[in-house]
């Protein structure tokens, strides 16, 4: 009886007097050794084995609440208060002890105050175990309904913006198609008096030259609305070279960059065919390179490249402009997400990388504060013929 701490500290005459009242008892495994809602006859000192204390013992709501090994004593609580049992105690592998009938027990704590005394610490020491389970337990439980909580505040957030983007897609829809075809006639008419103008009047001419530029951002913007409103880009592949791509941008942007006095580069060194969307991946670049120049104000340096292997084609565009803090990196591709005060619809970025995925490849953007950003698109190749 010693072995079991609520009685390790009892004299020798204390511990003869209680193992007069014990009565041997053997339990198999999984037996019912006190059931939850009856009154106390008994309570148990176990010598050896494993105890479950469940509630609601035999039904759906079935719940272990301890597990208790030998040496130990079970079921003093209900013989201390007088209580029908508030637990049913399970056998969980066969036990062997001792069971001390509740009356005698009773009359044996009234006669040796020592023993009520053991007996009472004992109890406590349960009572704060239980408490310190109860506490870790409510924290645990409390910490997952807060992450649950945040999980579901920002899974309606993100419902609620899907649902206005995607109102804001239909009315784009509808009447983005309807300005392209007055764009598409500003353009021919500007073409037209460039023609007419070139060699005649210089500053005409020059203003004509800038109503074809703008009319042609404005035809961008009206794609990226497009393709972001269809929710896909749907992309019409050719073979073309790095070479056409780059001859392409330096029409579109070289005369808008020299105008800031920028210095832009162009370095080559990928000469095979590649199979991809022409158009898709000039208005990637053109997104890219209309990025770098506002990041580097009206000076600074930008560095289009180009390289690969058997396998992929790497675009590269890098400048040294204001670089991104790791708040702007986080958020660069979410649609209308913009650092920019200087217009634009926020969805250049998130275009850029729909047409990179939509073409299998992948994106990669390194930025520094004050140091620069750079950004590389890795294609795989589509088609391969050699060199040109």
């Amino acid at each position: 009886m010693r072995r079991i701490d609520t009685f390790s500290a009892l004299s020798e005459p204390d511990l003869i007097a209680l193992a007069s009242i014990c009565i041997p008892a053997q339990y198999p495994a999984r037996s019912v050794i006190a059931r939850e809602g009856f009154d106390a006859q008994n309570l148990f000192a176990l010598i050896s084995g494993t105890v479950g204390i469940w509630v609601d013992y035999d039904t759906e709501k079935a719940d272990l609440l301890a597990i208790r090994e030998a040496p130990c004593l079970v079921g003093e609580m209900s013989v201390a208060d007088d209580l029908p049992r508030s637990a049913t105690i399970v056998a969980a592998s066969p036990v062997d002890g001792y069971s001390i009938e509740a009356n005698y027990f009773r009359k044996l704590l009234a006669k040796r105050g020592s023993i009520a005394f053991s007996l009472m610490k004992g109890i406590s020491r349960i009572v704060r175990s239980s408490n310190d389970t109860f506490i870790s337990e409510l924290r645990k439980r409390n910490k997952e309904l807060i992450e649950t909580n945040k999980k579901l505040r920002k899974a309606h957030q993100q419902l609620v913006r899907q649902e206005r983007l995607s109102n804001l897609g239909k009315f784009s829809s509808m009447i983005i198609h309807d300005l392209r075809n007055p764009l598409s006639a500003i353009r021919g008419y500007a073409d037209l008096l460039a023609l007419k103008l070139e060699g005649k009047s210089y500053t005409l001419h020059k203003y004509a030259s800038q109503i074809r530029q703008e009319t042609s951002r404005l035809t961008n913007l009206t794609g990226e609305l497009l393709d972001y409103s269809r929710g896909e880009i749907r992309l019409m592949y050719s073979p073309v070279t790095v070479a056409e791509l780059f001859a392409q941008l330096k029409k579109n942007i070289e005369t808008k960059l020299a105008a800031k006095e920028l210095n832009l580069t162009w370095d080559n060194q990928f000469t095979s065919i590649v199979l991809l969307d022409f158009n898709r991946i000039t208005r990637v670049l053109l997104n890219l390179l209309d990025n770098a120049q506002k990041a580097c104000g009206k000076k600074g340096e930008i560095e289009v490249s180009a390289k690969g292997s058997e396998k992929e084609l790497i675009l590269c565009v890098k400048d040294n402009g204001v670089g991104m803090d790791e708040k702007t990196m986080q958020h660069i591709f979410e649609p209308f997400y913009s650092t920019s005060d200087r217009g634009g619809t926020g969805l250049g970025m998130h275009i850029v990388k729909t047409v990179v995925e939509a073409h299998k490849g992948i994106i990669d953007v390194r930025s520094e504060v004050e140091v620069g950003t750079q950004i590389s698109i890795k294609l795989p190749l589509q088609l391969q013929s050699g060199s040109i």
